[in-house]
């Protein structure tokens, strides 16, 4: 808070060595048992929901502000690594990376301004923070279209920022249709949009056929297989750990019991695709469900329950869903057959 108040945030430059310092407390004190470090958490989240628009934390409303906050989370997140891997790497054997999140974008027609758009809005969303980190650039698109508004990197910064991930971390949740706006473009709304629409010039829309979770996301396993074959391609085939993936339902305590089928029939079908993914070719080595218990999530509070395990938040009694009995047996067992 006071960070924010004082120090305007992420959107002043001297956040990046605040934030360094406080990793490193932290690599001092719990280095000897951490051994997987993820340095920032949905970038995206934080710069276009927190300064763009504005329904996180700090809550600003900007079309210059989300840019600027990306760059200094990138920088901070290069400072930290640099740190841990000069001053405790060599001796705590751990690993460091930052995750992003991001949904796949489908075409929504054959058309090439469609496929261009799709491409175009995976670059706003995902390589913005990821083509820093593995090119040392921004998306020429971003270049492009966001003009001056999009700060650039000093060779200082671009010295530690390339190659600054010891794995590509992604949290994936759902896919959303993408055409070329060509002139008309649809009201923005919060929790699809992978950048500002204007700048992007892209309508997102949805298959009225394809189900949804309590989170009103879509549920398409074939657009998280799409996603690691696109983060391969354009990455150099690195190491992918899926840090996050999972669905939001409506669960019903019957007699102490929780028959949550609709999130077993996810997890099902999102770990065929990484199944199929893996088959194929993508280095994908790690898979973390969200989450083992419901919990505070974000803007919705207590509303939204992901758990494998149901928390009764007025006792905190723990109990475990289906999906975690289901769960528990796949790990032991291996992935069920679709058809079983």
């Amino acid at each position: 808070m006071a960070l924010q108040l004082e120090e305007d945030g992420w959107l002043n430059p001297k956040i990046a060595d605040y934030f360094a310092e406080y990793a490193e407390i932290c690599f001092t004190h719990f280095g000897d048992r951490v051994q997987n470090w993820i340095t920032i958490n949905e970038p995206w989240v934080i710069a276009m929901l927190g300064y763009g628009q504005g329904v996180f934390a700090p809550g600003r409303v900007s079309d210059r502000e989300p840019y600027q906050a990306a760059h200094q989370i990138l920088r901070a997140h290069a400072k930290a690594v640099a740190i841990y891997r000069s001053r405790y790497q060599p001796q705590q054997q751990g690993r460091i990376a930052i995750t992003n999140n991001c949904d796949w974008r489908e075409p929504l027609t054959t058309a090439a301004a469609d496929k261009e758009a799709a491409q175009r809005s995976l670059e706003f969303f995902l390589a913005w923070f990821a083509d820093p980190i593995y090119k040392g650039s921004y998306p020429k698109s971003m270049i492009k279209r966001v003009g001056y508004r999009l700060p650039r990197f000093n060779e200082a910064d671009l010295e530690i920022l390339m190659g600054s991930s010891d794995f590509f971390g992604i949290k994936h949740y759902t896919t959303l249709l993408a055409s070329e706006a060509k002139g008309n473009m649809k009201k923005d709304f919060v929790f699809g949009n992978g950048g500002l629409s204007k700048d992007q010039h892209v309508n997102l829309s949805v298959d009225k056929e394809w189900k949804k979770t309590k989170m009103n996301w879509s549920i398409v396993p074939w657009g998280l297989e799409r996603l690691l074959h696109w983060i391969d391609d354009r990455y150099d085939q690195p190491e992918i750990v899926i840090t996050e993936n999972g669905a939001a339902f409506d669960d019903k305590v019957v007699d102490g019991v929780i028959n949550d089928k609709s999130r077993i029939d996810f997890y099902q079908q999102y770990l065929m695709a990484c199944h199929d993914a893996l088959a194929s070719g993508v280095n994908l080595t790690g898979y973390f469900a969200w989450s083992l218990m419901d919990n505070f999530e974000w803007a919705s509070g207590f509303s939204k329950r992901f758990g494998i395990y149901h928390v009764d938040f007025e006792t905190l009694e723990r109990t475990p869903k289906a999906s975690a009995k289901w769960y528990q047996k796949m790990i032991q067992n291996g992935l069920p057959d679709l058809n079983t």
